[in-house]
């Protein structure tokens, strides 16, 4: 049975209730009521419960264990995956076991997630498109309240559909709910997919409403605006995006936190980790987690709802600790954080290295995990995040201390840790206590630093554990910017790069590079010889944690290979007819990239834990394979597997999408073209 089931995520059962009747026959049974679009959709609260559940799936991306905006991530040249228990796993040696067939279900599964669960998003969103004029909208197909409704939709089918593409190249299009057992899927080429988010979203930005309009945690006018850019540059259409930023940066809606805003605020410290025993305010030993307020810490603080009254905020999702209906903890810094509790070849104390250095046990007895949270090291910098980002603005000045995302208490060391293991006091007392080091004598004191030995911006991810998990302290619940204004700053710095205006590009790089008190500025100069290196190496350094960073690479990459522009490395990349994914499959921006930034995958590093198990890479793991099922599940038709892998072989050529109108309800677009016949 298991393969003949449908696409996961493009079929919706319709659930019929019925009841038991009160006459002379219990057998005689009538429906009562049955849940139908028409009873169901009958006002504007019932379509806004169907994007509630889509946007609660972009906030499961971003909250909980290892959750896909974090795998994307580690798919990129900043993060690298760094679970090492687990050798199958996909988002390493890409060669062997990324395929349509591996069925990994571990943490960083997002090569089969993403795929399943951005089109059940989808589908709630097309839920609500489907359904818009069921109710009766005061001012009919111009109601500004019907609008904006419509216009979020198709701001969450146009994240999702990025995503899929992005993620995926060519695929299935479904514009609407899919009612009954479909098996008949085709692939369909991007660009006519891009092209139907545009039209939506350029009819989205003349109605969706802003910021101060709408309740926290639905998308705003500035949230279209931003996205809108991105699919306008991938088409080529850099002035427009420029646009679109100028509306954001210049619409009065949100603005940067600077300097002056802390100084308003009054506070004058942010506790970036714990000070104190959560149990027993009994003082931890070690490095004080109570930082100077800057620009940067505060922005990131938790506390007091700092974030959901942010000025810099766009769009933000709310999750509080101890309100109903609030949702599990974030356990970011679990999952970002390094493993230094770990026994398996983790943090050892010197002087032989024998000895484990940290205390591993989860109670309520001081320690170094009340303080910095028990991560698992789920991904971990590269070198290129760690040392080359903070090395000037070439990657080969003075390391920048100075700059606020990259301060020492703001940015977690590990030498910030002390040796706490009680252990220690009779072994090696001299030790306990002491500052945590990599090397001693010539004594590697961690062998497996891939997962336990690292640095991150742990002010990005620290949220005090109060109701759950107290014992770990790895990442309670708290409010997480979904967009903010920075971005806007970094996207019109793109697009002026890309229109060769370099001086402009620079000046909107140096804005969020002054706010964080950077040592360096870029020059135009800078920008014209490091090209679009230095918007990436900006959007690292601002977005860790924030941005989807393989998506973007591969947003970029069609940008080259659509334009011919040269790249900084010399290199050009194009297109051969109309399939994208198919050219890109074979060259790519993302791969040159990954080879010249990520250096475990440049140096095929292997796994101190699984010594046969290394990191590889070929150019077509820019998109990753559909998980086998869903195809052999599609049984009425050939949808496509994605170029490169197992299956592909057997491709058809992807179908050619007609843009349809925005405002109204979509026509199946199989159906549009003839592919299929509608009802």
């Amino acid at each position: 049975m298991k393969k003949i089931k449908n696409i996961v995520g493009l079929v919706v059962a319709l659930l019929l209730v019925f009841t038991m009747s009160c006459n002379d026959s219990y057998l005689d049974q009538k429906p009562l009521s049955t849940l139908s679009p028409e009873n169901t959709f009958v006002n504007e609260s019932g379509l806004q419960t169907a994007l509630d559940a889509a946007l609660k799936g972009i906030f499961n991306q971003w909250n909980g264990d290892a959750g896909d905006l974090q795998f994307d991530a580690a798919m990129g040249d900043y993060i690298t995956a760094g679970k090492t228990d687990n050798p199958s796993m996909p988002t390493v040696d890409m060669r062997l076991y990324c395929t349509p067939q591996t069925d990994y279900t571990g943490e960083m599964r997002g090569i089969r997630r993403i795929y399943d669960q951005d089109y059940q998003q989808i589908k709630n969103a097309n839920t609500v498109i489907d359904n818009i004029d069921i109710p009766d909208w005061a001012g009919g197909a111009n109601d500004p309240n019907r609008n904006d409704l419509l216009g979020r939709a198709y701001f969450v089918r146009s994240f999702f559909y990025m995503q899929l593409t992005m993620g995926y190249g060519n695929t299935a299009f479904p514009l609407n709910v899919v009612a009954e057992a479909r098996q008949d899927f085709k692939a369909f080429y991007m660009q006519g997919i891009w092209d139907q988010m545009i039209t939506d979203l350029e009819w989205a930005e003349q109605w969706v409403k802003s910021k101060s309009e709408l309740p926290i945690g639905q998308p705003p006018v500035d949230a279209v605006r931003i996205l809108l850019a991105k699919y306008y540059m991938m088409n080529l259409r850099f002035a427009d995006a420029e646009n679109m930023m100028n509306k954001v940066i210049d619409g009065g809606q949100s603005r940067l936190f600077t300097q002056a805003d802390v100084d308003a605020s009054g506070v004058k410290t942010v506790l970036v980790g714990n000070n104190e025993n959560p149990f027993t305010g009994e003082l931890i030993p070690g490095f004080d987690c109570e930082q100077t307020a800057d620009p940067v810490n505060l922005l990131f603080d938790n506390e007091n709802s700092q974030k959901v009254n942010n000025v810099e905020g766009i769009y933000t999702i709310v999750n509080t600790s101890f309100v109903d209906g609030s949702q599990g903890r974030s356990a970011r810094p679990r999952a970002w954080g390094p493993n230094f509790v770990s026994t398996n070849k983790g943090v050892k104390a010197p002087p032989t290295g024998t000895v484990t250095g940290m205390n591993i046990v989860q109670d309520d007895v001081t320690k170094q995990m009340h303080k910095f949270g028990r991560g698992q090291g789920f991904s971990r910098t590269t070198n290129y995040g760690q040392y080359d980002l903070w090395r000037g603005i070439d990657g080969e000045g003075e390391m920048d201390r100075q700059d606020y995302r990259h301060k020492r208490g703001n940015w977690f060391d590990m030498d910030m840790m002390v040796y706490d293991n009680p252990d220690l006091q009779e072994v090696a007392p001299e030790w306990y206590l002491q500052p945590a080091q990599l090397w001693y004598n010539d004594v590697l004191l961690c062998e497996d630093s891939i997962r336990c030995w690292f640095g991150y911006p742990l002010y990005k991810f620290w949220a005090h554990n109060y109701e759950d998990q107290v014992k770990r302290q790895d990442g309670g619940k708290q409010n997480m910017y979904i967009l903010r204004i920075a971005e806007a700053y970094l996207i019109r710095a793109e697009a002026r790069f890309w229109q060769d205006n370099n001086s402009g590009a620079a000046e909107d790089l140096n804005i969020i590079r002054e706010r964080a008190n950077a040592i360096e500025m870029y020059t135009a100069g800078d920008v014209q010889t490091m090209g679009i290196g230095a918007i990436l190496d900006e959007r690292a350094r601002e977005l860790y944690g924030e941005e989807y960073r393989h998506f973007e690479l591969v947003r970029i990459s069609v940008i080259f290979a659509k334009s011919g522009k040269t790249c900084y490395n010399g290199n050009t990349y194009s297109v051969s007819g109309d399939d994208i994914e198919k050219s890109l499959s074979a060259s790519n921006f993302y791969y040159d990239r990954m080879m010249e930034k990520n250096n475990f995958f440049r140096d095929n590093v292997s796994w101190s834990t699984y010594p046969t198990t290394k990191y590889t890479m070929d150019p077509k793991h820019i998109f990753w394979p559909i998980f086998e099922d869903y195809i052999v599940g599609n049984v009425g038709a050939i949808l496509n597997q994605t170029t490169g892998y197992d299956g592909a072989e057997s491709n058809i050529e992807p179908l050619t999408h007609v843009v349809q109108p925005a405002g109204v309800p979509n026509v199946d677009p199989m159906v549009a073209i003839g592919e299929v016949g509608g009802e």
